[in-house]
């Protein structure tokens, strides 16, 4: 019993000043995210009652379409940009989605693909209900070019949105601790650099092509921001009570050896 007592007293020890350096990083990072996810809402039901009370462009954004239209880019960026936009319409999302989720079932992380999936989806729902109640109507070929004329609400963009919930929950993804403690974490930098460039070039390229106003993308992103930071939260607390619970496990695994 003395035994078992000293093993219980020297592990409390050693592991009090990390797990106290461990909380404090923990509630600096909670409070952080809690202060930009309210400001993020904030954001947003305001761009949703301006776009909701002006279907019609205000001119700021109706000059921030003309000169984005007007800038001399290359054919080839031209070509980047709509492949880009293509590629994250719908239907190629769902499936770039399903597959993504299949892979990591497959490499048995189950919980992140269950959080991806949740965060991907529920973030574009939402993003669909938000724009059948804001009901804004997309550009107009009369007043800019367009590329596509589409049905869909404009506020708020879906493909900004997407991005957000998709690639910004992949990146968080990919900068936990199990990932930065693989050997191989190298080969995802390309993978990382190709999320931020989708993320970035993504509300550019609605603008260019003429789908959405300027205040349309910055709805889609603050809205994609509202869900990823949510997610990121439950996934984070999650983790942390699987391991609070295993750690109890195995420390009274120790306890009930010392003691045998």
């Amino acid at each position: 019993m003395q035994q078992a007592g000293n093993i219980e007293k020297h592990q409390g020890g050693t592991s009090s000043a990390e797990d106290a350096s461990q909380q404090k990083s923990h509630y600096i990072r909670l409070i952080s995210g809690g202060i930009l996810w309210v400001i993020a809402i904030v954001a947003m039901v305001m761009l949703s009652l301006f776009a909701h009370s002006h279907f019609q462009p205000v001119p700021f954004e109706l000059t921030t379409s003309k000169d984005i239209q007007a800038l001399s880019i290359p054919s080839a960026i031209q070509a980047i940009m709509r492949w880009f936009t293509a590629i994250n319409d719908p239907i190629p999302d769902t499936i770039t989605v399903i597959i993504m989720v299949a892979i990591l079932a497959i490499l048995r992380k189950f919980k992140a693909a269950i959080f991806l999936a949740l965060c991907a989806g529920i973030g574009d729902a939402a993003d669909a209900v938000i724009g059948d109640l804001v009901q804004r109507p997309r550009p107009s070929p009369h007043l800019i070019h367009v590329d596509s004329l589409l049905k869909f609400n404009s506020f708020p963009s879906g493909h900004s949105c997407h991005m957000m919930v998709f690639y910004g929950f992949l990146l968080f993804l990919s900068f936990t601790r199990p990932v930065r403690q693989w050997k191989y974490r190298g080969a995802l930098i390309p993978l990382q650099i190709y999320a931020i460039i989708t993320i970035l070039i993504m509300g550019f390229a609605r603008i260019w092509e003429g789908e959405h106003w300027i205040t349309d993308v910055a709805g889609g992103y603050v809205d994609g921001l509202i869900w990823m930071l949510l997610f990121i939260f439950l996934y984070s607390w999650t983790t942390r009570k699987l391991e609070e619970r295993r750690a109890r496990k195995a420390g009274k695994q120790a306890l009930g050896q010392a003691v045998s």
